[in-house]
């Protein structure tokens, strides 16, 4: 009878254990998706007209059925982040953030792809990417590789392998928190991994060369837009800023008058 005793009581203490686990598995499974929009192609939220709040809730739900079809009673805490940021690979948003609120929601941040470069591809035919270096459009001409939200014209880019092209978004992202923009002041990037020099050519008529660009990136871009503000209207429209790190690490940005 002793041994049927702790056999009924083992048996009430898994049952009750595996109560607690499912409990536990219900209430912290995702059951909520909320998703916050960044756009560019909507207006802010005081100017939308009644269509445009029609469809932003449309795009918004449609995101969100998606979100929860894939997750729902998946516990919150085994999301996994990569993996969430793959769903809206090939969509006309990013995951620009996200949070966890326990027990059972997901808050979510997309953002519009913003197009930012073009590639050539052919003798009229152009590659476009968003500023994260993604492809958006493929074999559209020059008229068509404009700016799909602005109209004006996309960062031309000029790589030797097309996987460069998140290389230069990543090193385009920092200059242009540096230099507060990117597409309105540059024309060009061109990108050389044989002699590891990056050039960013500008409207105005100057360039600026970076060497050894994979390393302190952010410091050489920021010694280049220095070196820039300090030229007159007449200096900026030509030549090429050259920055290096010399000899003792300095991080040096010159102006030489030769076109690069």
């Amino acid at each position: 009878m002793k041994y049927i005793r702790k056999i009924v009581v083992l048996i009430i203490a898994v049952v009750f254990l595996a109560s607690v686990i499912i409990g536990l598995g219900v209430i912290f499974s995702v059951k909520n998706v909320n998703i916050s929009m960044q756009s560019y192609t909507y207006p802010e939220a005081e100017n939308m007209t009644e269509a445009d709040k029609t469809n932003v809730a449309a795009e918004i739900d449609g995101y969100r059925q998606q979100i929860l079809k894939k997750y729902r009673g998946t516990l919150l805490g085994f999301v996994n982040e990569e993996e969430l940021y793959k769903n809206f690979d090939g969509t006309k948003y990013v995951l620009q953030s996200f949070e966890k609120v326990y027990p059972c929601t997901l808050n979510l941040t997309i953002k519009e792809r913003r197009e930012s470069f073009c590639v050539r591809t052919g003798e009229n035919s152009y590659n476009t990417y968003d500023s994260y270096g993604t492809l958006m459009r493929e074999g559209v001409t020059l008229e068509e590789s404009l700016n799909n939200i602005d109209g004006a014209p996309n960062v031309s880019v000029s790589v030797e392998n097309v996987r460069d092209i998140k290389l230069i978004a990543d090193m385009a992202a920092v200059f242009a928190e540096e230099f507060s923009s990117l597409r309105s002041i540059v024309r060009s990037i061109e990108v050389n991994t044989r002699s590891n020099q990056l050039i960013f050519r500008f409207y105005c008529g100057i360039a600026v060369r970076i060497s050894e660009y994979g390393t302190l990136t952010k410091d050489k871009i920021r010694a280049a837009h220095q070196k820039f503000m300090t030229l007159t209207g007449e200096e900026k429209m030509s030549g090429t800023i050259v920055v290096v790190a010399n000899g003792t690490g300095e991080i040096v940005a010159e102006l030489f008058e030769e076109s690069d």
